[in-house]
């Protein structure tokens, strides 16, 4: 991906976000920041969806069985590491 193409990426990325941002309504975010309960919450969140993808994906016989499908499988474990360990140096540290 080029530095263009992964400027658009975060771009329309950050536009998602503050479109979902405002769906969610008025609500207080200062609740869900690192140290938090609701940090903590979605740290746990992440945690079980690894451990999901882990068990109930990657171990599939039909994910197993089709190379292109283990390796979405792999991105996503891999994700859903890095989400769980960005939360958790955060979270942790407060």
């Amino acid at each position: 991906m080029t530095d263009k193409e992964t400027s658009a990426a975060d771009a329309d990325s950050e536009h998602q976000r503050l479109a979902d941002l405002a769906e969610i309504g008025d609500i207080d975010l200062s609740q869900y920041v690192p140290g938090t309960f609701g940090c903590h919450e979605a740290m746990h969140t992440a945690s079980i969806m690894l451990d999901m993808t882990d068990d109930q994906l990657l171990q599939h016989p039909a994910i197993l069985a089709n190379p292109d499908f283990y390796r979405l499988a792999g991105e996503v474990h891999e994700a859903l590491f890095a989400l769980y360990q960005a939360i958790g140096e955060k979270h942790l540290s407060e």
